[in-house]
């Protein structure tokens, strides 16, 4: 009896049939293996695209950022070299009296860099610019031989030169109720404590402050810091003529080449009024990456300077 049960059962269970697949059922059912796996490889395309672009977008913005940086510095060093340059001859406000002089105030040359302005008894003639080998300078201290741009200054006191201890320049005679300056007149420079006014002149008369600095290149071989810089030195405030030893002006400057045009070649370059200069100024640099993992590439900058771009002093 029992065999018998279990033969129509085994029948019943032969006639069962899988459900039929309902296609009006679809959305209620989910997707197939290979419709999930080309789904997923096309998630996968697009992450993979974002990312890609993101990639892109990141790489820009460090570009633009690295060339908005050696840009910067760029500026720095030729903003720095104008202002420096606008002091590098005789005031013109020492000079209202006398138009041939106001008419010439180009760039000379300045006296020797390792001299003392005190053994020149006097000079109609102070302020200026040169390019000069640091190499064969025995007053500097350079492991580095390279072209230095030598630049001599003139800040008119009182509201100019500041208080510390330097070398002041005045006329050799002051004295007299009306100051009487022109092209013939002769400067004396003395280091002095302080900036006051020379006891040898009378009320009214100019005087100075006469300064000397000197920018120099340094490869990254031999900085400090590892990567090229512009150094800058200036004269010491002892007694004794001296150059301070060079800092650091802006890392990260390369190809440093100053160069002098004088006024015959220079008139190609320059306009009518700019004729009477004695020099111009051409600075070539590059700027490079002022940290030594860093291999972008270099950003070179050409600058003329002419001495009535950079102004006056006064």
């Amino acid at each position: 009896m029992d065999s018998v049960k279990v033969v129509s059962a085994s029948r019943n269970l032969l006639r069962c049939r899988l459900p039929e697949r309902d296609t009006d059922a679809r959305p209620h059912q989910g997707y197939s293996l290979v419709e999930c796996l080309i789904v997923n490889a096309l998630a996968l395309a697009l992450v993979a695209g974002l990312f890609a672009a993101t990639a892109d977008l990141i790489a820009a913005a460090r570009a633009t950022s690295v060339l908005s940086d050696r840009a910067m510095r760029a500026r720095q060093v030729i903003q720095f070299i104008e202002q420096a340059l606008a002091s590098a001859r005789m005031p013109a406000e020492w000079l209202m009296n006398d138009e041939i002089s106001l008419s010439s105030q180009g760039w000379h040359t300045p006296s020797p860099l390792c001299a003392s302005p005190e053994t020149i008894s006097g000079s109609p003639q102070w302020g200026g610019i040169d390019v000069i080998d640091t190499a064969g300078q025995p007053c500097l201290a350079l492991t580095d031989p390279t072209r230095g741009l030598y630049i001599e200054q003139i800040q008119p006191c009182p509201h100019n030169c500041g208080a510390r201890a330097g070398y002041v320049i005045s006329p050799t005679t002051c004295s007299g109720e009306s100051p009487t300056i022109n092209r013939l007149t002769q400067w004396q420079v003395e280091w002095r404590p302080d900036m006051s006014q020379p006891a040898h002149c009378d009320a009214g008369w100019p005087w100075g402050r006469l300064q000397r600095l000197l920018l120099t290149y340094r490869s990254d071989e031999n900085s400090i810091e590892g990567v090229p810089t512009l150094r800058l030195q200036s004269l010491s405030r002892a007694s004794t003529y001296q150059w301070q030893q060079a800092e650091t002006l802006v890392a990260g400057i390369a190809d440093w080449q100053p160069k002098l045009i004088t006024a015959a070649s220079a008139q190609h370059y320059a306009s009518e009024g700019h004729e009477a200069a004695h020099y111009l100024l051409a600075v070539d640099l590059s700027v490079t990456s002022d940290h030594v993992a860093d291999k972008t590439q270099d950003l070179p900058v050409t600058r003329l300077l002419l001495p009535s771009v950079v102004g006056s002093n006064g």
